[in-house]
């Protein structure tokens, strides 16, 4: 550190502490400015334009299903003719109207792990924002937080430092406290939408299944979130699992419990490259796994995200076609102002009733998000009818 006469002062661990509190406490300061009062994240409401998107109707048809269906009327605005629905009522639509693939009774629901090995690809928002949205086409939604940093945890209105115990998270199932995950699963302020929190505490994962592998000859370390996940798959229609950026033994876990895998990845050289190393070592991983080389997957999907309207970005999506072939979806998530805007108030592009900002770039993000939704729906129904 540089003071005014030019000396360098070195930094002591006393210095850092002190880094770290202060920076902590302004960081809480700035995360309950945002998210005060409580409940700490509320959710969004409806027109009846929206209503009728999510339901593939045509708006003036709303009335009359109103009164068919006996579905919620939305409530009258202050000042206004235009009517506002809560996103219960927008769900109670579109699981009477919208004639959306769900999951056949008797049929478990299925896992899906977001992964990449490099931070800053969107990966989280994009968990979360998917998970919202195929709420909004009528299934019953959990996601499962395996990254310390605890992201989702906090853009689905829980702060993982301050409202998450270890005991909270999926560390006491980790410890074979627990015999699976039921115990972890918190309702949120979204509607159909769980999740199994996650602090800094998760750290701890990475320590206590390779010490669990050495002292139980023959333990399958890496089947452990499989097992502790199996009895929720009945409770839910689809569990998502955001896991951190590395190939932790958390991450394998994911992957191995993935009924399909789906890989956020901006068109730049270094994603690109991360990514292919990525796959090369989780391969190399799997051959020394016993039995692990035998799974199959319903799909595995690479899409573009944080993509940018530049010739780098061009040439880089014609390689990554050329590396991934089938697996890379024709859906480009932008860059874009709308998600950096709503990323800021700690929320996704479907917390927001209305655009915050320019509806034409609101637009731009939202829809490839929708279409990704709609795609992972379809995947999801051509699996179930496998089953």
């Amino acid at each position: 550190m540089e003071t005014q006469q030019g000396a360098i002062q070195q930094v002591s661990m006393q210095d850092l502490d002190t880094l770290a509190n202060t920076a902590a406490d302004v960081l809480a300061q700035v995360r309950d400015a945002m998210i005060e009062p409580h409940p700490r994240k509320v959710a969004p409401t409806f027109s009846s334009a929206a209503i009728a998107d999510l339901c593939n109707v045509n708006k003036t048809q709303i009335k009359y299903l109103t009164q068919k269906h006996d579905l919620p009327a939305g409530q009258k605005q202050e000042g206004s003719k235009a009517k506002e629905y809560s996103l219960q009522d927008a769900i109670t639509w579109v699981n009477a109207i919208a004639k959306r693939p769900s999951r056949p009774n008797g049929t478990d629901g299925k896992v899906l792990s977001v992964c990449n090995y490099k931070g800053g690809v969107a990966k989280t928002s994009t968990t979360v924002a998917l998970a919202q949205a195929l709420t909004l086409r009528g299934l019953n939604v959990l996601v499962v937080d395996c990254d310390g940093q605890g992201t989702a945890t906090q853009l689905l209105g829980i702060s993982p430092e301050q409202d998450v115990e270890i005991e909270q998270t999926i560390m006491p199932y980790i410890h074979g406290d627990m015999p699976d995950l039921h115990y972890a699963v918190q309702a949120t302020y979204w509607q159909n939408l769980s999740i199994i929190p996650a602090s800094s505490g998760l750290l701890a994962a990475e320590f206590a299944i390779p010490a669990k592998a050495m002292s139980q000859r023959g333990f399958r370390f890496w089947e452990m979130l499989k097992a502790g996940l199996q009895p929720l798959r009945q409770d839910f229609d689809l569990i998502l699992i955001d896991t951190s950026p590395s190939l932790s033994h958390l991450t394998v876990n994911a992957m191995i419990a993935a009924d399909g895998l789906l890989m956020p990845c901006p068109p730049d050289a270094l994603d690109f490259a991360s990514s292919v190393q990525f796959w090369g070592i989780f391969s190399e991983l799997v051959e020394g796994l016993p039995d692990a080389k035998s799974k199959r997957y319903d799909f595995i999907s690479i899409i573009y995200t944080k993509v940018q309207a530049n010739e780098i970005s061009r040439l880089v999506k014609t390689w990554m076609k050329q590396a991934y072939g089938a697996h890379i979806n024709g859906i480009e998530i932008p860059d874009s102002t709308a998600a950096r805007t709503a990323s800021a108030q700690l929320k996704t592009i479907y917390d927001l009733s209305k655009p915050d900002g320019s509806a034409e770039a609101y637009r731009r993000y939202k829809d490839p998000l929708d279409r990704l939704a709609d795609y992972v729906l379809d995947q999801l129904a051509i699996a179930w009818s496998k089953a």
